[in-house]
């Protein structure tokens, strides 16, 4: 019988997030990427985009900046921000970390072909 509860899934660093692929190792994973991120306070992410991928960030606790394209959105708990395929965006945090979920689809990173669909800008971090 196929195990149904998994408590023991790896947590990943890539850049200052620190990410535990929730769909990974399931059938989900190559149709949508559910990732739990944290963000310790003081950080500042390098500005990159997914060109293939439509992102959704759903903040569970703390508060954070998140630039999109030329926006910088102030974001806490409860909310919800979309970020579009090809579209530049980082994440900033304050004196406060963040908890968020992204959701991907296509995913990210295709485990299947091994290709990261991440393309950071010239300038290197969240101003």
């Amino acid at each position: 019988m196929e195990q149904l509860v998994d408590n023991n899934l790896a947590v990943e660093r890539q850049d200052i997030f620190d990410v535990m692929q929730v769909t990974r190792d399931t059938d989900l994973e190559t149709l949508v990427g559910a990732d739990l991120v944290d963000v310790e306070p003081g950080q500042r992410s390098k500005i990159h985009r997914h060109n293939r991928a439509e992102t959704v960030l759903y903040f569970l606790d703390g508060n954070a900046e998140v630039v999109v394209a030329d926006e910088v959105l102030a974001v806490r708990a409860g909310d919800r921000v979309r970020i579009g395929r090809g579209v530049f965006h980082g994440v900033r945090t304050p004196a406060q970390g963040c908890r968020f979920l992204s959701v991907q689809t296509p995913p990210i990173l295709d485990k299947a072909t091994g290709v990261l669909d991440l393309e950071p800008l010239e300038e290197p971090t969240v101003p």
